[in-house]
């Protein structure tokens, strides 16, 4: 049985969103992966340039 959804004018619903759910945790751990050997643990998303810059200050990368 179909059922409309009853927010849009047109009935429709969402079907694309879930697959991208997964993306954002996987670049954090891709990041933390990558900046293992520094000592970097854990990193907050979202993930942003300032994020990283921090701890690779904090790890002592200065150039």
């Amino acid at each position: 049985m179909i059922t409309p959804s009853p927010h849009p004018p047109i009935g429709a619903k969402g079907v694309g969103e879930s697959p991208t759910v997964g993306a954002p945790p996987a670049n954090a751990n891709a990041i933390v992966d990558a900046l293992w050997h520094l000592g970097v643990r854990h990193i907050d998303i979202p993930v942003t340039p300032q994020k990283v810059w921090r701890l690779l200050r904090a790890a002592g990368v200065t150039d």
